[in-house]
């Protein structure tokens, strides 16, 4: 079934777009969740409108990260926690920690936005990925140190 998309679907495409899906996906998610309608001749009129407002969102979006990006650059977290004589937390430090650390700072960075391996279970300096916007990331650094 051909439908044409009104918003972006990470598996499918970006607005405008028209693509072949299963018709039982098209009924049974896209339409109920007002992501796609039927590609009919009249619906493709909407197309280069939505292609339109889709590019100007998408610019807008990027304008933003990278002010973000930016912001990012100059922080450096640092928590202050209890570990052992070997340096071993005794707890860990994970995305909502660290998103938490980030608002304090009044970023707004959700915790799927985070990119950890596991949680910091050491003392030290880590490197931290953040996702900003699709490709756009950028790395900071998070400073564990004991308590006194």
């Amino acid at each position: 079934m051909k439908v044409l998309l009104i918003k972006t679907v990470d598996t499918l495409g970006n607005p405008g777009e028209v693509v072949n899906v299963a018709s039982g996906y098209a009924r049974n998610y896209l339409f109920p969740q007002k992501l796609a309608v039927i590609a009919t001749p009249g619906a493709m009129k909407m197309s280069d409108s939505l292609k339109a407002a889709s590019a100007l969102k998408e610019k807008e979006l990027n304008k933003a990260a990278d002010v973000l990006v930016e912001k990012l650059k100059k922080v450096t977290l640092e928590f202050s926690v209890t570990a052992d004589e070997n340096g071993h937390l005794y707890g860990g430090i994970g995305q909502r920690e660290i998103a938490a650390a980030l608002l304090e700072k009044k970023l707004e960075i959700d915790k799927q936005q985070i990119i950890l391996d596991g949680h910091i279970k050491s003392l030290g300096e880590h490197s931290v990925l953040i996702r900003v916007l699709g490709d756009i990331q950028e790395t900071i650094t998070v400073k564990v140190g004991a308590e006194a």
